[in-house]
């Protein structure tokens, strides 16, 4: 599962518990400037994730986690149970989207959408 802070300049995500010792052991930072859209979708956490890139680990219906390349863009995912699911879509970053399982998708989707919401308005 992934823990996702937020601030005012982005987010940051960790991945906690196990599965950190299989894949990334420093977070992802994203700039609020490149946050697209974020939404809770099963069904993408159910789905294939494509082709392992890097350090990867994949076994169908347990786990999906590291670094995949599918329909021509790379993502980040980090999914044991796909209900749980949020994705977020980047802009300018390495990944074009973070697929990952969080503890409280409804609320952790308001925040980030709270979060882009703030960068439109700007600051005075």
């Amino acid at each position: 599962m992934a823990r996702i802070d937020i601030t005012p300049d982005g987010i940051e995500v960790r991945i906690e518990g196990r599965p950190r010792l299989l894949g990334r052991w420093r977070p992802l930072i994203v700039p609020r400037a490149h946050l697209r859209a974020v939404y809770a979708d099963e069904h993408v956490g159910r789905s294939f994730p494509g082709l392992r890139w890097g350090v990867s680990s994949y076994v169908p219906g347990v786990l999906a986690l590291g670094s995949f390349r599918g329909g021509g863009r790379l993502s980040f995912w980090d999914v044991r149970d796909p209900a749980r699911v949020i994705v977020v879509e980047l802009a300018g970053e390495k990944y074009a989207r973070l697929v990952v399982e969080v503890e409280d998708p409804a609320a952790t989707v308001a925040a980030i959408t709270a979060l882009i919401g703030d960068g439109d308005r700007g600051t005075t």
